[in-house]
């Protein structure tokens, strides 16, 4: 069960915290992070071998004896450094928990593996705990075997639960736009596509972490890459959200406002990722549960129940810290969960970058929702600004402000013909601040249109809110 900090045990935590993110600018994790990458490089050929090995051999054969303990030493040895493991292979370069793992290009390991896991749609495996080796020897079996048709991936956790695998979990393929290809803009289909798995990712780490597994941010990064790369402000992004969850909803919508904000700033496109990863993971405090009792005897037990909001955000700081190792980018989320409902002018200091950014994208979500009050978007802005130097970084909201204009995505104005539009575009530039693009919701004769009417309310104008 959860205890309850007072006041002092949360102001030492945040010490701690920042004490974590001091040792790790000074590179003090750079010796956890050498051994990470030399075991998962060992990982990625041994996993490898013992796949092409099935090719030529029965898995009885006395010849795997050494190759699968081999890998069971190096699965044992991560898993004592990291808690759980977390293996993500994107094109040619294979991914352990946060780190990229440098392999000898000359034997292509790495694309190789992805190829194998590819076969049955698994873009990474994560280890929950280390299986023993018959079921180690199961686990090869089973991606050893032709892919099924249809949904290879599923049939392949089918099997692997048949054969006790319960500790091993399987992703799909996300990839990330390789050298030289084309970036022209994506279209909407693909980048609903892209909200949509968003949302989707939200809900299954949620569950994950109700169900006390680690915290897995592997498939969150690969996610906000591609948000990032079809532009966190992207026709279709937006208008998505709310088929998911209104958790999922929220939490992706602070995360597309806040690499708006992030971008707006010059992040770099790394600092970019962190700050979208830990937008992703901002209230994963409520999945942590509260007065949880084991069942003992006839009784059942209790499941416990969902911190208050008091209290998420030093439960999601502790969630985030079960993940081993203080690299940047683990605690740059730590800090951010703890932090985002603090004020700017907080007393025991202002808090981080990230935690400053979220706490604007959080309470512009907050307020366009029905329980924050429902406001329409163009009313929200103005009613943050009087709170910029207090409650929020000025600097960071006047950002926002640029980004979002004076009609918001989402904003319902009429056009003077007298067609109601909904806004969906950011601003373009100065010139264009109070006329975004939108799309016609209502004709002149008031009707639903058919077809998809995009208009420039700069060519159009604006009469007002609709």
């Amino acid at each position: 069960m959860d205890e309850v900090l007072n006041p002092d045990e949360l102001d030492q935590s945040q010490q701690a915290l920042g004490k974590a993110l001091d040792r790790a600018r000074a590179g003090e994790d750079k010796e956890l992070a050498v051994r990470v990458r030399e075991l998962g490089e060992h990982v990625v050929r041994q996993l490898f071998g013992l796949l092409r090995m099935t090719r030529t051999h029965e898995l009885d054969n006395q010849a795997f004896d050494k190759p699968v303990r081999d890998l069971l030493s190096t699965l044992t040895h991560l898993f004592d450094l990291l808690g759980a493991i977390h293996i993500v292979c994107v094109e040619d370069q294979v991914y352990v928990n946060d780190l990229r793992v440098r392999m000898d290009a000359r034997a292509d390991a790495g694309a190789l593996l992805s190829g194998e896991l590819r076969r049955h749609a698994v873009g990474g495996i994560s280890f929950h705990d280390v299986p023993a080796e018959p079921l180690l020897r199961a686990m090869v079996s089973a991606f050893a075997h032709p892919p099924a048709e249809g949904t290879p991936r599923q049939a392949l956790k089918d099997a692997l639960t048949a054969a006790g695998l319960t500790a091993v979990e399987l992703f799909g393929v996300f990839r990330f736009r390789v050298s030289g290809e084309s970036t022209a803009a994506p279209s909407t289909t693909s980048t609903r596509k892209v909200a949509g798995r968003a949302t989707g990712l939200i809900e299954a780490t949620m569950d994950a972490l109700g169900a006390d597994r680690m915290p897995n941010p592997l498939p969150l990064r690969r996610v906000v890459t591609e948000i990032l790369e079809v532009g966190p402000g992207a026709e279709g992004l937006w208008d998505q959200l709310d088929r998911g969850s209104p958790f999922s909803a929220h939490t992706t919508r602070v995360a597309l406002l806040s690499m708006l904000i992030g971008r707006a700033a010059g992040l770099s496109d790394e600092a970019l990722q962190d700050l979208g990863v830990a937008a992703m993971f901002h209230d994963v405090g409520y999945a942590s549960r509260e007065g949880a009792l084991p069942a003992r005897g006839d009784d059942p037990g209790h499941p416990g129940f969902a911190p208050p909001f008091e209290r998420h955000g030093t439960a999601g700081a502790r969630l985030l810290l079960r993940q081993r190792g203080f690299h940047q980018a683990k605690i740059r989320r730590a800090l951010a969960t703890l932090q985002h409902h603090r004020d700017y002018n907080d007393p025991q200091g202002k808090p981080s970058l990230f935690a400053r950014i979220l706490r604007i994208a959080e309470d512009y979500d907050t307020l366009l929702r029905r329980e924050g009050g429902g406001y329409a978007p163009h009313e929200i802005l103005p009613l943050m600004a009087p709170q910029a130097g207090t409650a929020y970084d000025p600097v960071l909201l006047q950002l926002l402000i640029n980004t979002l204009g004076d009609w918001p995505p989402g904003s319902r104005v009429f056009t003077f013909d007298g067609r109601i539009v909904r806004t969906e575009g950011l601003v373009r530039d100065p010139e264009r601040f109070s006329a975004p693009m939108g799309v016609v919701v209502r004709d002149i004769e008031g009707q639903v249109p058919e077809e998809r009417q995009v208009v420039d309310l700069f060519e159009e104008g604006i009469l007002g809110p609709a």
